[in-house]
């Protein structure tokens, strides 16, 4: 697999199926359907149910995944929201998520999210996702685009490309708080742009830079920090200007392959995926602290995330995930084999209590919990429409996983 993404770096476009567009909101619906219950009303909910409806409709507002002023009686939904009805008894629907017990009480009430793929979207080998508060960013890797929609709804809001956007290849996407960077991979430059209307500001390129395939972002509150895949160096500049700082190379660096970047709010760890190691690096200077091997069982370590105490690596070729302390760099636990799931795991994000985990070869995403590196659960099947998984980025409610062979980004709600 590891030659497979490879080859997708160097600019071959990966093979295309066409995706499905399923349309479902959350758990919320049922909740908001079983109080009705609790308040005298009966629902038909499943195959097994015995009692008897009464001969009513239900109507509701949807909006963002979720269903609002749910009642027996026709009424206007607010602006921004969609009038929906159903019967109360219905045929039984699929399982819900978690394996409930209890059935859908129509496809539509099958909560785990959405998939978006298609029309003005633009996905075009989507690779990696970043959120902005309010939007999500996807960089399009084999169409030189980046497409931004609304987190709430999933509704496009543009697609850029061409002109001065300078986009080539671009991979990493990260967000300072005001401004999007994205990584041209196959073109040696990293491009800035504004968040408030996606305008081009600058593209960073030449000189001290060495962008030499530019891989993934962190910003660190000052600065940013490029992996660069080919040049075996990280790349440091200012935020607030682009202005270079400092590339980071040879010596007891020991970077191979640099792909992954996370900061922890006071060291960097960059993922060596063309070897079995982490490096860390103090931020304040670019200095070298150390570089994790040996035990830590790192079998072409990918990507990586921080979850406040202890940093999570996908190690893409040994089908597992490696947990060790921020603190000390100290091992504390390698996930593998059994209900993970793990199949070539790509993209790693954190939502505050699980990490999500996109298995690039397996057309899955597993969820971990942080507390103890326990298995939650392992997404697959059809509706779900993964297609090689890869980056994904968490909005506070729903994670958006990024398919970069199914030109489709789909979208799971996390709590």
């Amino acid at each position: 697999m590891a030659n497979d993404r490879t080859s997708i770096e160097d600019g071959a476009s990966p093979t295309r199926e066409e995706t499905l567009t399923r349309k479902v909101v959350s758990r919320a619906a049922l909740v908001a359907l079983l109080m009705l219950m609790g308040s005298g009303m009966t629902l038909g909910l499943s195959a097994a149910a015995t009692t008897t409806a009464p001969s009513s409709t239900f109507y509701a507002c949807l909006r963002s995944g979720a269903l609002s002023k749910v009642s027996n009686v026709p009424h206007t939904c607010p602006v921004g929201f969609t009038a929906a009805n159903w019967s109360v008894v219905g045929p039984p629907g699929a399982a819900g998520r978690d394996g409930s017990p209890v059935a859908c009480i129509l496809v539509t009430l099958c909560a785990w999210g959405r998939q978006f793929s298609g029309g003005s979207y633009g996905f075009n080998g989507p690779e990696k996702a970043a959120f902005d508060g309010t939007h999500v960013w996807v960089s399009n890797l084999t169409s030189d685009s980046v497409t931004e929609f609304n987190a709430s709804d999933g509704s496009w809001v543009r697609t850029l490309s061409g002109g001065s956007y300078g986009f080539n290849g671009p991979y990493g996407i990260a967000f300072d708080g005001t401004h999007l960077w994205v990584a041209n991979s196959l073109g040696a430059s990293v491009t800035e742009l504004n968040a408030s209307d996606g305008s081009w500001v600058q593209t960073l390129s030449g000189g001290s830079y060495a962008f030499n395939g530019p891989h993934d972002l962190a910003f660190d509150g000052t600065h940013l920090w490029v992996t660069n895949f080919s040049g075996k160096s990280v790349t440091e500049f200012n935020a607030s200007d682009g202005s270079w700082v400092r590339t980071l190379s040879g010596g007891s660096y020991a970077f191979t392959g640099p792909t992954g970047v996370a900061f922890d709010g006071t060291h960097l760890w960059v993922t060596n995926d063309g070897s079995t190691s982490v490096s860390e690096l103090n931020v304040s200077d670019g200095s070298w602290v150390r570089t994790l091997s040996g035990a830590y069982s790192f079998l072409t370590p990918y990507d990586i995330a921080f979850d406040g105490a202890h940093l999570w690596v996908t190690n893409s070729s040994g089908n597992s995930v490696t947990e060790f302390n921020a603190s000390d760099g100290s091992w504390v636990r390698t996930l593998a084999g059994g209900s993970y799931g793990f199949n070539s795991p790509s993209g790693i994000a954190f939502d505050g209590r699980h990490l999500w985990v996109t298995n690039f070869g397996g057309a899955s995403v597993t969820e971990l919990n942080a507390a103890d590196g326990s298995w939650v659960r392992t997404l697959s099947a059809g509706s779900y429409g993964f297609n090689n998984p890869s980056g994904l980025a968490f909005d506070g409610t729903h994670v958006w996983v990024a398919n970069i062979s199914g030109d489709s980004v789909t979208e799971i709600f996390a709590h």
